[in-house]
């Protein structure tokens, strides 16, 4: 055995594993190891030989889980963090974002990653669902570097100019070969990638309003051949609702759409969904659509708490992501855990609409499943890769935490969470030691991240204020 992580309270997400109890599969004093990156053992310490293992990890005053699962992230806009929040999504994205994000280059994007890297890593993240162009570029320079396991979505579009200064109830004009250019670079991806341990390719059309049906029907046909994931945006807020009805008449919706030309199935895995019905949401969820819930994305700019719940009561696979950075402000899962517990609450005026065990069981397992991975990661199961994060419950924001007569660690991660990750592994393979970023230089990151992001709002300076969002005046009467 390469390594065990033994005297440690175990969650493993899986009951039926050896000495599990509850529905979490909790170990009081368990072990895990591995050997290659492969779990070998999971259950009572007592009951494993130690002395078998090259490296012994003491897991003394830690609750030790599966990897954490952000299945949807836009890595590159965290070099505009804070750009923009607290506006409504169209003028989010065409007055306040916009005019910023005009101004980053591919390099800016670059950091940018690094940023969500190190933040997702120290957060006790292991695996992201990447949604970006050249997403290859992010792969090979960032999260392959820095260990961590992503789901690389190719962004397809073929609305190639900005968007920031067109009428959303005017349909965008699309490209064709903007589509083929951005088709062609996600197959690139499945070959470059489509072996390698660490990183699952994807497609992702951006959006229905955003790439013909044909090239829809395409992907479609590619992905249910290859048994591939399809990512994209659906439903998901008052400009898509307006471009769909501009390009394909009132009343039409994306739902709509997708059912009537048969692109619905298992292959599919739809971000956000907040702008779908309930009948729509079964339709989904009966033709095995999987979710991505973002609620602190999407409850600060479109003011609105996705459907997680419902998605998962209506028999859905659903996961969480952070989306991106400008409007919530990060990449930290175990926040995202907390936040959809909060506002799922809040939105249904029932505390137990969704519990502290159903959000962390959102951010591990059902993450996992959303991405497809689930064979391999989401559960600290014998035969799954070693994904595995160590989290100190003696800190302050969550201690104590008390085992009888019930364990007060599962609510206190995940309501307390932050700044409590000790180890994380990502096949086997340690990449987080004692809250430190094994090999990376974490002050030089933000620094030159600090330094991009000055330039950035500097030359955006100008169009910025001409956009005239309601930032505008929130910056001149001092409130930003």
């Amino acid at each position: 055995m390469d390594a065990l992580v033994t005297n440690t309270l175990l969650v493993t997400m899986d009951p039926d594993v050896s000495g599990a109890t509850g529905a979490l599969g909790i170990v009081d004093d368990g072990a895990v190891g591995w050997v290659d990156g492969e779990i070998t053992y999971v259950g009572p310490a007592s009951e494993v030989d130690a002395a078998a293992a090259d490296r012994i990890v003491d897991g003394g005053g830690c609750l030790t889980l599966p990897g954490l699962v952000n299945a949807h992230v836009h890595g590159r806009q965290t070099i505009l963090r804070g750009a923009a929040q607290d506006v409504p999504e169209i003028e989010w994205m065409t007055r306040a974002l916009g005019p910023i994000a005009d101004h980053a280059t591919a390099a800016d994007g670059v950091v940018g990653a690094r940023l969500t890297a190190i933040e997702a890593l120290a957060s006790g993240t292991t695996t992201l669902g990447e949604y970006a162009t050249n997403v290859s570029e992010l792969v090979a320079s960032v999260y392959r570097p820095h260990g961590l396991r992503v789901v690389a979505t190719e962004t397809i579009s073929e609305v190639t100019a900005d968007r920031s200064d067109r009428d959303p109830d005017e349909p965008y004009p699309l490209d064709d070969a903007a589509g083929t250019a951005a088709l062609d670079r996600a197959e690139s991806l499945f070959e470059r990638f489509g072996d390698d341990p660490l990183v699952e390719p994807a497609y992702g059309p951006q959006a229905l309003d955003m790439v013909s049906l044909d090239r829809l029907e395409t992907i479609t046909d590619r992905a249910r051949e290859a048994d591939r994931t399809v990512h994209v945006h659906v439903a998901q807020g008052d400009r898509e609702r307006k471009q769909i009805a501009a390009r394909y008449g009132d009343g039409a919706t994306t739902v709509g759409i997708l059912e009537r030309e048969g692109l619905l199935g298992d292959h599919l895995l739809a971000a956000h969904l907040h702008g779908a019905t309930p009948t729509e949401r079964d339709q989904l969820a009966d033709a095995g659509v999987r979710m991505v819930g973002c609620p602190s994305s999407i409850t600060a700019i479109d003011g609105v708490v996705p459907p997680v719940v419902e998605y998962r009561d209506a028999g859905g696979v659903v996961g969480l992501g952070t989306d991106q950075a400008p409007g919530p402000g990060g990449h930290d899962a175990l926040r995202e855990a907390r936040t959809t517990a909060m506002v799922t609450k809040a939105a249904h005026a029932d505390p137990t609409a969704l519990d502290a065990a159903g959000a962390l069981q959102l951010a591990t397992v059902g993450g996992a499943r959303a991405l497809g991975i689930a064979d391999r990661v989401g559960t600290l199961t014998p035969g799954k890769r070693a994904d595995v994060v160590c989290c100190d419950l003696t800190r302050p924001r969550i201690a104590p935490c008390v085992r009888e007569p019930f364990h007060t660690a599962i609510p206190n991660l995940v309501y307390g969470g932050g700044d409590v990750v000790q180890d994380v592994f990502v096949d086997g393979v340690q990449v987080v030691s004692a809250g430190g970023i094994v090999g990376v230089d974490v002050d030089a990151v933000v620094t030159e991240a600090a330094e991009r992001a000055r330039r950035i709002f500097d030359d955006a300076a100008a169009d910025w204020r001409a956009a005239d969002s309601a930032l505008v005046d929130a910056a001149d009467r001092g409130r930003l």
